[in-house]
């Protein structure tokens, strides 16, 4: 159930991004290969896994998205981690 959560956090930025791009004054995505949905997607996803800038990276002001997102990122896959963890220890002391 996390992976979708997290899956959709992804989308839901990245729909973001498409929209937010429409729009000359927020900036680019350098190496953006095109304006198709899911290169946006990719880009969401990149960041939110905070993975890094490799190919793509954003320019003008939204970059304040991105590293918003990649904050949001980081925080979420550390709470999911920690949340699973507590469960399982919890599951591993029923059966102990």
């Amino acid at each position: 159930m996390l992976l979708c959560l997290h899956i959709a956090e992804i989308w839901t930025f990245g729909l973001a991004y498409h929209f937010l791009l429409q729009w000359p004054e927020a900036g680019h995505i350098a190496g953006l290969p095109s304006t198709h949905l899911f290169d946006r997607v990719y880009f969401s996803a990149t960041v939110f896994s905070t993975v890094g800038f490799g190919d793509l990276s954003p320019v003008g002001p939204i970059r304040f998205m991105a590293g918003t997102e990649g904050l949001t990122g980081f925080l979420l896959i550390g709470w999911s981690a920690s949340f699973t963890y507590l469960e399982m220890e919890t599951l591993w002391r029923r059966r102990g």
